[in-house]
């Protein structure tokens, strides 16, 4: 089966995740994965019609991850926490890095990537694919 996410950290207004591989932190009608809303909504049970249920808000996750891959979830409890997160994220105060492992040979020598990831604003919602350049 698939492994279930694991709550790291709980405050007052605001949960972080560790999303294993095969969930999906669900926007659309259609799932490839686990959704990640069904496990809050059980997490979560008291908040009733709240963020948890608004799938136009991500059901109140912060970012989303490939579904085959695993990593932290920032998630508002609140649409105050929410709105908040989202003014932290637009105006730098709240910084994501990224850890990637990957598989197959690489030179010896080579002890660091360094890549800008763009983010490219023209998908239907706004949010397309990101992109790494050189």
């Amino acid at each position: 089966g698939v492994e279930e996410p694991v709550m790291v950290l709980d405050f007052f207004d605001r949960v972080v995740l560790q999303k294993p591989p095969g969930w999906q932190v669900d926007v659309l009608e259609s799932l490839e994965a686990a959704p990640l809303s069904e496990f809050l909504r059980a997490l979560l049970p008291q908040r009733g019609q709240g963020i948890v249920d608004n799938i136009t808000r991500q059901h109140g996750c912060l970012h989303r991850l490939d579904v085959p891959s695993s990593g932290l979830i920032l998630v508002a409890k609140s649409y105050t926490a929410y709105f908040d997160l989202q003014v932290q994220l637009a105006t730098g105060m709240l910084i994501r890095d990224y850890a990637v492992l990957c598989h197959g040979t690489a030179p010896a020598s080579r002890q660091e990537i360094r890549a800008r990831v763009d983010w490219w604003d023209d998908g239907p919602e706004g949010d397309a694919p990101s992109s790494v350049l050189p």
